[in-house]
């Protein structure tokens, strides 16, 4: 069996295209030079990464909306609520894994971005409308 030919001193195989090596974080640190999402972005710019930031908190906010949307949603029946609800949970879940794949850049402003986004949005939904839906429903009308 006959190994590929090198170049670049045996380094790297021919054919094979020569990639910058990438430092990729794997615990938190604290800092604007983060990769969030994709290639690049939000670089260094500091209004990019504050843009970044906000992004990931209405992520999270609307995650909680769509929770909140889709238990009001299961009071009523039918295919066509049914689909519904499939739709907003599967948008749900898509944005859930969104704001996990921003978290495994270990930066901790995207940390505390998202647990607030979440925070923010559970008090929002989950506690102040729920109340809104408990006193509209024991009003008499």
């Amino acid at each position: 069996m006959s190994t590929p030919p090198m170049m670049n001193g045996g380094n790297v195989p021919m054919g094979m295209p020569h990639r910058k090596k990438m430092m990729m974080h794997m615990t938190f640190y604290w800092g604007k030079d983060a990769l969030i999402l994709f290639t690049g972005w939000p670089g260094n710019n500091d209004d990019m990464y504050m843009l970044a930031l906000l992004l990931v908190f209405f992520m999270a906010v609307i995650g909680e909306l769509l929770s909140y949307c889709n238990r009001v949603m299961m009071k009523s029946n039918g295919a066509t609520s049914g689909l519904a609800q499939t739709f907003v949970y599967t948008i749900r879940v898509g944005l859930g894994f969104m704001v996990m794949l921003a978290l495994m850049s270990f930066n901790v402003g995207v940390f505390l971005a998202a647990v607030l986004g979440h925070a923010v949005g559970f008090f929002c939904f989950q506690v102040v409308m729920k109340k809104k839906d408990d006193l509209m429903s024991t009003t008499p009308c």
